[in-house]
């Protein structure tokens, strides 16, 4: 095993053991890039999706039920 390949392997165990106490998160993973990945658990994910869809929801209705916009008078009086 090279420099790198330890190198590796250590990290990935040093963030294996960090992420061991959140469970909010999967365990870590190495890309073919050579880029980490610590994904978010699944369940999280979709309830962070529900509450922005949510949201959303709420802003539209509430913008509609304002309106148009008013327009404003460029006039001086």
């Amino acid at each position: 095993m090279d420099e790198v390949e330890q190198q590796e392997k250590k990290l990935m165990e040093a963030l294996t053991e960090l992420l061991a106490e959140y469970g909010n998160y999967d365990p870590p993973r190495i890309r073919y890039e050579g880029d980490i990945q610590i994904p978010l658990d699944v369940d999280l994910k979709r309830q962070r999706t529900r509450r922005s869809n949510l949201a959303s929801a709420f802003s539209r209705l509430m913008a509609d039920d304002l309106g148009p916009p008013k327009r404003r008078s460029s006039w001086i009086k």
